[in-house]
């Protein structure tokens, strides 16, 4: 902690407080993996640490898609891990859903929906392309629905898509304060409004305080870059850029989608609302960086994308972006790192943060109960860090 001459007399500095686990960073995953932690060792004392709010970040701002990902990003993790590793990851996907769904969706009056995701092609080119790879798409449960088998609306517009259930339609705040209810009800503390910026052998400093814990959690995701620059060589914040609209009523597509060509997703998220985001590739080199701001290309990138490609008539709600953290290879970084305290991380969601998080929080949280040896996702990358 720091204070100027001037600003001495005037500061206000609370008491140092004391814990068993520091969780830093209040969005879906740091409030996960309280959550798991207060279930493997509820005598545990729990503290979760948040800059702004609980769900000021990309947990917050997301379309609300609790999915296991598109047939595309399956794709991709083949080509890079082989069909065993690809698979492997589907599966901890799927026990992600599973497990969200178990004890958060179903165990209180949230509001979700049950659906479908679907990875739309709009020509036979497209999808002729995939014809030419060893990816067979219903090795991982996605299965082709021809022109004829989509919803009306659609028909004139795209080919073909392959489809993948059972996916969740959410509101991501909700989601998180169905969270933040179960883990404060077992004790678990949350501190907001609070920003930590050092790790120290006594604990955790913060701008108006000295935390002191046994072990340390970062659950920064695009923002543990800006907490220390040695994340910065790993992990890159890239903004994504979200859109809400009012739609005339009729346009009757329940699904997810995903449109990986256009770099676009979308949902209806009532009657006569629709979330869309993504068009990234417009702005790629200005969509890097983690304050989150309305990019005028994006935007309209967008907007281009429900006239042509959607047919749509409709009015602009609101326009906002959110951050998130990308790795070179697309998949989360959890493990222990070295540093003054017992401290372990987990980040890099690149965008399937929502998916993947719930069961991720669970493997980081036997990691540190010493419930198991290592993370899952070592097998992709292993974390090494010294803070």
């Amino acid at each position: 902690m720091t204070t100027s001459h001037w600003l001495k007399q005037h500061s206000v500095s609370t008491p140092d407080a004391v814990t068993d686990i520091l969780i830093i960073g209040g969005g879906y995953i740091g409030l996960s993996t309280a959550y798991w932690l207060s279930e493997m060792k509820p005598d545990l004392k729990i503290t979760v640490l948040e800059g702004k709010y609980c769900g000021a970040g990309a947990s917050g701002r997301n379309a609300g898609f609790l999915t296991k990902g598109s047939v595309s990003f399956y794709k991709s993790l083949t080509k890079s891990w082989g069909t065993e590793r690809a698979q492997k990851l589907y599966d901890f996907a799927v026990e992600s859903l599973k497990l969200a769904h178990q004890h958060i969706l179903s165990s209180s009056d949230i509001t979700f929906d049950s659906s479908s995701s679907m990875t739309l092609f709009q020509t036979a080119d497209q999808l002729s392309e995939w014809s030419t790879s060893d990816f067979d798409p219903e090795n991982f449960n996605f299965f082709w629905k021809n022109q004829s088998q989509l919803p009306e609306a659609l028909q004139r517009k795209f080919h073909g898509a392959f489809e993948n259930s059972p996916e969740y339609k959410i509101n991501p705040v909700q989601l998180l304060a169905r969270i933040r209810e179960l883990i404060e009800s077992r004790g678990v503390g949350i501190i907001e409004s609070s920003m930590a910026f050092e790790i120290t052998s006594s604990g955790v400093n913060t701008e108006s305080q000295t935390i002191k814990a046994c072990q340390v959690i970062l659950a920064l995701n695009g923002y543990l870059p800006q907490f220390h620059s040695q994340f910065k060589a790993v992990i890159t914040p890239r903004r994504a850029q979200m859109l809400a609209v009012e739609i005339e009523a009729g346009f009757d597509c329940p699904s997810l989608y995903y449109d990986p060509p256009e770099r676009v997703y979308w949902r209806k998220a009532d009657e006569k609302t629709l979330l869309i985001g993504g068009k990234r590739l417009l702005d790629e080199e200005g969509e890097v960086g983690d304050f989150e701001k309305i990019s005028p290309v994006i935007q309209k990138g967008l907007e281009q994308y429900l006239k042509d490609q959607l047919g749509l008539k409709y009015k602009v709600i609101k326009r906002w972006s959110g951050t998130m953290g990308f790795t070179e290879h697309e998949l989360p970084l959890v493990g222990k790192i070295n540093a003054p305290l017992d401290t372990f991380m987990i980040g890099g969601f690149s965008g399937h943060g929502m998916g993947l998080g719930f069961h991720s929080a669970k493997d980081l949280a036997q990691l540190v109960t010493g419930n198991s040896k290592e993370s899952f996702f070592n097998q992709f990358k292993k974390v090494d860090f010294n803070l």
